[in-house]
């Protein structure tokens, strides 16, 4: 297996690259404590905001809840609104993964949320970038 960035891993769209698992999400309204309770039962690292169209609207992760918890602060009566970042990062579901992987190291962030349209579609994360390498994909090229 020869390493670094393949022209095939590079030009897959990401919607052929994200997690297809079942997405976790939030409502701004959620307790911060059910948020955690989602990210502790399926193991994520982040859960995107989202509203009633589904729009991407925050994203609350791992290190969101240990700032909370390194500085004391209770989580009872937090919602998710209250301390997810606002209008989060993203990218359209056809972009290729060369862009997300771009978009990923320049915020140093590892969970990317993916749309259509302006709606949560997915979630792409650099294991997924990593076992999409490692699988040597026929991917869907942009």
């Amino acid at each position: 297996m020869t390493w670094g960035p393949g022209k095939d891993l590079m030009q897959a769209h990401i919607r052929s690259v994200m997690h297809g698992g079942r997405l976790v999400t939030a409502a701004a309204t959620d307790s911060l404590q059910d948020v955690a309770a989602q990210i502790a039962l399926h193991g994520v690292g982040a859960v995107p905001v989202v509203d009633a169209e589904h729009r991407l609207i925050g994203i609350v992760s791992t290190s969101d809840l240990v700032y909370m918890l390194h500085d004391a602060k209770p989580l009872d009566g937090v919602t998710a609104g209250d301390v997810m970042t606002r209008d989060p990062i993203s990218i359209d579901e056809f972009a290729p993964a060369g862009e997300a992987i771009g978009v990923m190291r320049n915020a140093l962030i590892r969970h990317l949320p993916v749309t259509r349209e302006g709606r949560l579609v997915g979630m792409v994360t650099a294991a997924d970038l990593i076992r999409h390498l490692l699988q040597d994909p026929d991917p869907e090229v942009a």
